[in-house]
């Protein structure tokens, strides 16, 4: 009989961790923000979407950002990705993606920083207040 409780105690413990890894991580609420650093002062249009969401079509002017919160998907596979167009250049870029340590652990695993600039797409590391060029423009 203790043999039984034993394992229905440890069994419970299990699934009420498990439910916590998995249930826990859909309450997070992820932000990614994307600002227009172009130094000569061209608008930034970005189009961002998922697989399940579009986020519709913005213009930025110089110095304004762009941001949104949601949460990840059930299967932990949430990607967005973002067409960034600028008078002279383009790129289509990820900007958020739940696969990918380095890129989480870059954006504290909660908040990414996007900076638009003339030389290319750079992100924030988070825990260093550092910027590094992520994305080089397509065109």
């Amino acid at each position: 009989m203790a043999t039984s409780v034993t394992n229905f105690v440890v069994l419970l413990a299990f699934a009420t961790f498990s439910s916590n890894v998995v249930f826990g991580s859909l309450l997070v609420k992820y932000h990614v923000h994307i600002s227009n650093d172009f130094s000569n002062g061209n608008k930034l249009t970005i189009h961002c979407k998922s697989r399940d969401d579009d986020l519709g079509w913005h213009v930025l002017q110089i110095s304004e950002e762009w941001s949104w919160t949601f949460r990840e998907n059930i299967y932990g596979t949430t990607l967005f990705w973002c067409n960034l167009i600028g008078e002279n250049h383009s790129a289509s870029v990820k900007v958020f993606y739940m696969y990918d340590t380095e890129f989480l652990k870059m954006c504290n695993y909660k908040e990414c920083f996007w900076s638009v600039r003339d030389d290319g797409i750079y992100l924030k590391n988070d825990w260093t207040a550092s910027w590094s060029l992520w994305y080089d423009w397509e065109h």
